[in-house]
């Protein structure tokens, strides 16, 4: 195992890897890859690799799946259940698609095939270890979002009701691929792609929350458009329809289902999702604009709002948008509380709240838009659609092309 070379890199705290593999060939190829640049354990077997996991901090772990006593997919499947902040990477020269999709269950990091390639090693390591510095970031931000919810709930749980559905979906869509292309770089997803996975998981928690994101950032991108507001404008307002109830991802779940009125303890916890919300969003740079909406979604017009209080033209206009787009929504959807208004009635409830409630400029501008009808299409149906449209184009072009 090399030394730091310089002061610098002696007080730089080093990652520390451990390598299990019963064969001592590409224990010991993997430990002089690694060895310079972090801390090695190796380990012959499941039992020890387990020994060295109880007595020291391991960030990641490089596992064979071929070994006698406790085989590999064992072994990983006890990381993932007892030591869930571990990356692992499957190096194994018996890859098969069964053995991938399982460690894709298990959230492996990558899956790599022997003989392996120093640069595909590396790479590896530097992107797993990467995904566990982005994985423990999140989990101090979904801890400190549960104290103040004062829920308790685990961030790691949240983690994987986050990330995990995620990574399955997009790896399920490659089921007939290579085995080793199932995992890897590829598959993790983006920031913004996470953070709808964060609000996506909310709607998880409340039956008749579902699709309302996707809907508020539907009817929100439709009011920006008919203000012939810059492309700009329209996909932030679109962002910050999709996540403005990223911060109920920390509040209990009865709290959403109640059915009756909330009293006022619970008034206060609700009222608090927009701040944590932009307290979640705010680490991960996204545009301040879309921020400031997921933070002001829930002010009125006249001030009477919160968290700030904000009136008029001093409320963001696209959390102004934002605001009309979910008030509307949420009128016409089933409520534990309440069933569905029809689109008219909640169209007369908007328009009741004009100038208090709402900016009315803008509420006139969407009854406009619902009065074309495109807010009775469903978003999600209508981008299939689209997209199928699309592929259909694309395919007759090029048949077109091909004919003459």
């Amino acid at each position: 195992m090399g030394e730091p070379s310089t002061v610098t890199d002696r007080l730089r705290p080093q990652t520390s890897i451990l390598i299990v593999d019963d064969e001592a060939g590409p224990r010991e190829s993997l430990r002089m890859i690694l060895g310079d640049a972090h801390h090695i354990h190796l380990a012959a077997n499941g039992a020890a690799a387990l020994d060295i996991l109880e007595r020291e901090t391991i960030d990641l772990v490089t596992l064979d799946l071929d070994m006698p006593g406790m085989r590999g997919e064992e072994l990983m499947a006890v990381l993932h259940r007892e030591f869930p902040h571990v990356e692992v990477i499957v190096i194994t020269g018996r890859a098969t698609l069964q053995s991938a999709k399982n460690g894709v269950r298990m959230g492996i990091s990558d899956y790599l095939e022997k003989p392996f390639d120093v640069e595909r090693v590396l790479s590896s390591v530097e992107g797993a270890l990467a995904r566990g510095t982005s994985r423990a970031r999140l989990v101090d931000l979904l801890s400190d979002l549960g104290e103040v919810s004062e829920v308790g709930r685990d961030a790691q749980y949240i983690l994987e009701d986050v990330v995990q559905r995620r990574l399955h979906d997009q790896r399920r869509r490659r089921e007939d691929a290579d085995p080793s292309l199932l995992v890897g770089g590829q598959t993790q997803p983006s920031v913004p792609n996470l953070l709808e996975v964060i609000a996506e998981s909310v709607e998880t928690k409340n039956d008749f929350m579902s699709g309302h994101a996707r809907r508020v950032a539907f009817y929100g991108s439709l009011i920006a458009q008919r203000l012939e507001a810059s492309e700009e404008e329209v996909e932030r307002v679109h962002a910050a329809g999709f996540l403005h109830d990223i911060g109920k991802v920390g509040l209990p779940r009865e709290l959403l289902l109640q059915r009756g009125p909330l009293d006022d303890a619970q008034r206060i916890t609700m009222q608090r999702h927009p701040a944590i919300g932009a307290k979640l969003v705010e680490p991960f740079r996204l545009p301040e604009p879309i921020v400031r909406a997921i933070l002001h979604h829930h002010e009125w017009w006249d001030g009477r709002g919160y968290p700030v209080g904000l009136a008029g033209s001093e409320i963001p206009r696209s959390a102004r948008i934002v605001a009309i787009a979910d008030a509307y929504d949420a009128m016409t959807s089933d409520r534990p509380y309440r069933n569905a208004m029809t689109p008219s009635a909640a169209s007369a409830e908007l328009a009741r709240g004009a100038g208090s409630q709402f900016d009315p400029e803008l509420v006139e501008t969407f009854l406009g838009v619902i009065a074309t009808g495109v807010c009775d299409i469903d978003p999600f149906l209508l981008n299939n659609v689209v997209s199928d449209a699309v592929q259909w184009a694309d395919g007759y072009r090029s048949t077109a092309l091909q004919a003459s």
